[in-house]
């Protein structure tokens, strides 16, 4: 559940025990525009503001939304970590990647697709920086089932270039 915020559980958290924000605001001595806040992400849950919460919701487990929020912290910075570890970009043309932007890929959790992708459509040294960023256990993963390929043509051609010129 770390991928979500923690004011979207606040929020499933009120609506499951049938209650209005403003009611719950009332009972944990807060304005009700700090619970609305809470709950769009344009305010941060303090220790104070999560135990006061978590009373007046009747949660017994203390620092829970202040705990998930960090929770939740951790979660955006390690996919941020992961965003900035990328192949070389420059040799990545918008032939082969003509449906996405680059730079907002996440080069870890899309590691099949990239493969398949240069393997079915890129150059030579496209294949060259995918294989040196993700290795040759990841392209012989996917080479398992050649025939699942779409242009069994072009990947031949760049698994040939992949075993005659790679480490």
């Amino acid at each position: 559940m770390k991928s979500v915020p923690a004011g979207a559980i606040l929020n499933s958290i009120i609506a499951q025990k049938r209650q209005t924000k403003a009611a719950v605001a009332r009972a944990a001595c807060i304005l009700p525009q700090r619970v609305n806040d809470l709950i769009m992400g344009t305010h941060r849950f303090t220790v104070d503001t999560s135990i006061k919460i978590e009373k007046a919701l009747d949660i017994q487990e203390t620092g829970f939304f202040y705990l998930h929020q960090a929770e939740h912290d951790i979660y955006l910075s390690e996919l941020e970590m992961q965003r900035q570890q990328h192949p070389d970009l420059s040799v990545l043309t918008k032939t082969t990647f003509w449906d996405v932007n680059l730079a907002e890929i996440n080069w870890q959790s899309a590691k099949r697709w990239a493969i398949r992708r240069v393997l079915e459509y890129g150059n030579p040294k496209e294949v060259k920086a995918l294989y040196y960023f993700y290795g040759r256990v990841a392209f012989d993963e996917e080479m398992q089932h050649p025939e699942s390929f779409r242009l069994q043509d072009n990947v031949k051609k760049n698994w040939k270039i992949v075993n005659e010129y790679m480490p």
